[in-house]
């Protein structure tokens, strides 16, 4: 990046410059008005990868410097050095249009000020002797910063669903638990067998020779209250001969 030099002659008499300074943080665009004298300088925050571009139009009035520069540049513009530094490719003197042309991209990160100067106040810049309007249009381009608070809060919100949904998931098969236990309890409780005792010395019954092989016992016809048994219907059923519910 090219660099040029100032070289004041009322600062080198003590003479101080006056003007008005404005931190820039977005783009920029207005119309000015400066006087004989003055000058007006925005200053911007740039990092290497960020970048500006500048246009100047002289509406009424005499030319007029545009300089842009380092802040300690600045300082000594404000100052009584008698050589200033700036960035030559993106200054120019006495104009009435002026155009960057190409983005301005600072080597390092820093403060970087556009002076745009009416004043008598270098041998080779405008004689800033009258008032003088213009329009300045600063454009910035910034680079955008990494959304941390976007990310973490995403990560929070993962963190929460994952919580509510194991926590119903812990729910649902804490419920399938219980109740497969309580089919395998009903199930239990629906295959007991009642135990019958049959006395095998009882007598013959009657018209029966002994030792003949004792009829097969049957239970009656299912009636309304088989519907309370939990036993499936069988009349040779040890469970249905001797049922309970009868």
């Amino acid at each position: 990046m090219a660099v040029g030099f100032i070289f004041v002659v009322l600062c080198s008499q003590g003479v101080l410059a006056f003007g008005t300074e404005k931190t820039l943080t977005a783009s920029y665009n207005e119309d000015l008005l400066i006087a004989s004298g003055d000058y007006k300088a925005f200053i911007v925050h740039l990092t290497p990868k960020d970048s500006m571009m500048l246009t100047v139009r002289v509406g009424l009035g005499e030319e007029i410097d545009v300089y842009t520069m380092a802040k300690s540049d600045y300082e000594d513009y404000k100052g009584t050095a008698q050589f200033i530094e700036y960035f030559s490719q993106y200054s120019k003197e006495s104009l009435k249009y002026f155009e960057y042309s190409g983005r301005f991209t600072p080597a390092r990160e820093g403060d970087y000020v556009v002076v745009i100067d009416n004043q008598p106040k270098t041998q080779s810049g405008a004689p800033g002797a009258q008032p003088v309007s213009c329009s300045v249009k600063i454009d910035l381009a910034f680079e955008a910063p990494f959304p941390w608070p976007i990310v973490v809060a995403a990560i929070a919100l993962v963190a929460v669903l994952v919580v509510v949904v194991g926590f119903f998931y812990w729910m649902g098969k804490k419920k399938a638990q219980i109740a497969e236990a309580e089919a395998q309890k009903k199930r239990a409780e629906a295959a007991k067998v009642r135990p019958i005792f049959i006395n095998p010395q009882a007598p013959a019954a009657p018209g029966v020779p002994p030792g003949a092989a004792a009829p097969v016992l049957q239970a009656p016809p299912p009636s309304s209250s088989c519907k309370s048994c939990p036993h499936v219907y069988d009349p040779t059923s040890a469970n249905c001969i001797a049922c309970e519910y009868r």
